[in-house]
């Protein structure tokens, strides 16, 4: 959609670059196929001029802004809403975004939230002449068009890679907890995979026709906490929209809600969730109503919960209602036999993702991933590995490829069996040039106790030589 319509401005901006404006509307109309897409769209396409002039807004951007469709072109962006748009700040600096959140605060409706992406428009010469907004108001799309607020699992067991036992015991208990609707505690530092496991329960379960609604409970204000969660009827508070707002229980009716980070729950948010939790049934801010709902709930979080009962940070009640199915992804320190595996995986999907060849990866490489404790678990991995592909110059990755930090961790361990390896047997009378200063490099960081200082002045290089070829040779 973008490019057609960039490029049809192009062309008429070329002919009369002081009118944008009437060259976007001869642009629609000239292409009824294109505006009728446009009008389909449950997202809100807002065209401006270089001068913040509507030049077109589709139906539902009207809906969204409350304004009449045909009013609202030829006015200034600034007459049809009650707060400064941010697309100004896009006309004057010429940098355009995607999917970017924002936040409003509007006189008349309250606080807003808009998720944006401001597509910028030029002429041939690299002119800025214009601004394609498209914008959807979180609020607006879940109380107008519900399906639109359902999504749908993202990955399925077959994308949860590894074959050591405590990763398959953690697979296998989550496969059994697809299968009926208790609720499900996932437990898990981060990296470890804890929102695939959530996706794959719900994605093998009976639900999986379902809605998918996961819920951030560390990114919600406490003050909006409870309202997210169970919705609030019209005129509840200050800001309420006066249609009402169905929360996320009732958007995961049919399906799963995930509760992620469940441990940063505040305590009096814990104590109205246990008492959902016991049959599912709550009524909104400012109602009277009770609602009941049909839906699965995982909790999942990166701390000890155990632990912060202990120190008082949560309610040992709601630990065991939902605590029914506990599921511990291990840490990839406790699996790393996994890792030629997981390293195979990732570097055909990144370098696909990317457009490059699947590179080869060197042995030393691999034994350098299983060296490396991984704080950052199979999240970190991926990340290194990512990173490896988009700067590697040919088609294999070696050490180099590394990043220094991975290195430095390591090094002392590498250094240990690469001289145990040397000592093991007689070495070959006739020695290639690299093996021998590989051996030189080695005996010197013996000798120096590991002080790389002492040691490249032993040589004669100069530390960065000398981390270069400590690289090189996995030293």
């Amino acid at each position: 959609m973008i490019p057609w319509l960039n490029s049809t401005l192009t062309i008429d901006v070329e002919k009369n670059r002081e009118s944008i404006g009437e060259a976007g509307i001869a642009a629609f109309d000239s292409h009824p196929v294109l505006k009728a897409l446009i009008e389909s769209l449950s997202t809100g396409i807002l065209v401006l001029d270089k001068k913040g002039i509507v030049v077109y807004i589709n139906k539902i951007g009207a809906q969204i802004l409350g304004q009449d469709q045909l009013q609202a072109k030829g006015c200034h962006v600034t007459k049809i809403v009650d707060f400064r748009p941010v697309i100004l700040d896009v006309l004057e600096s010429g940098r355009g975004y995607l999917e970017k959140e924002v936040l409003i605060q509007s006189p008349s409706r309250g606080r807003l939230r808009f998720i944006k992406s401001a597509i910028v428009i030029r002429d041939r010469q690299s002119r800025l002449v214009g601004v394609i907004d498209t914008f959807r108001l979180v609020e607006t799309m879940n109380r107008l068009h519900p399906k639109a607020s359902k999504a749908r699992a993202k990955y399925s067991f077959s994308d949860i890679i590894g074959n050591q036992p405590v990763f398959l015991e953690a697979i296998n208990l989550s496969r059994v907890a697809a299968q009926s609707d208790a609720p499900v505690l996932i437990e898990g530092e981060s990296g470890t995979g804890k929102e695939m496991f959530a996706h794959a329960i719900h994605q093998a379960s009976a639900r999986a026709q379902g809605p998918l609604v996961i819920v951030n409970c560390s990114s919600l204000p406490r003050s909006l906490i409870e309202s997210e969660l169970f919705g609030y009827e019209s005129g509840s508070f200050t800001g309420a929209r006066k249609e009402g707002y169905q929360g996320k229980f009732e958007q995961a009716e049919g399906g799963t809600i995930v509760l992620d980070e469940i441990g940063e729950m505040p305590q009096d948010m814990q104590a109205k969730l246990l008492r959902v939790l016991q049959d599912l049934s709550f009524t909104r801010i400012g109602g009277d109503k009770l609602i009941t709902v049909d839906t699965r709930v995982i909790a999942s979080t990166n701390k000890k919960l155990r632990e912060e009962i202990q120190r008082g940070a949560f309610r040992e009640d709601l630990y065991y209602r939902l605590n029914v199915l506990r599921i511990q992804p291990p840490p990839l320190r406790e699996r790393l036999d996994d890792i030629p595996l997981l390293v195979s995986h990732f570097v055909t999907k990144n370098a696909l993702h990317h457009g490059r060849a699947i590179p080869e990866i060197d042995k030393d490489v691999v034994a350098a991933f299983k060296e490396y404790p991984w704080p950052g678990n199979v999240r970190e991995l991926e990340n290194v590995i990512e990173r490896a592909i988009l700067i590697s110059k040919d088609e294999h990755i070696t050490m180099r490829e590394l990043p220094d930090y991975i290195y430095t961790s390591i090094q002392g361990k590498l250094l240990e069996k690469s001289l145990a390896k040397s000592e093991a047997g007689p070495e070959p009378r006739v020695m290639d040039l690299e093996s021998v200063e590989k051996k030189e490099i080695a005996k010197a960081l013996n000798e120096s106790e590991g002080n790389i200082s002492a040691c490249a002045k032993m040589l004669g290089i100069s530390r960065n030589t000398l981390y270069r070829k400590m690289r090189q040779y996995a030293l």
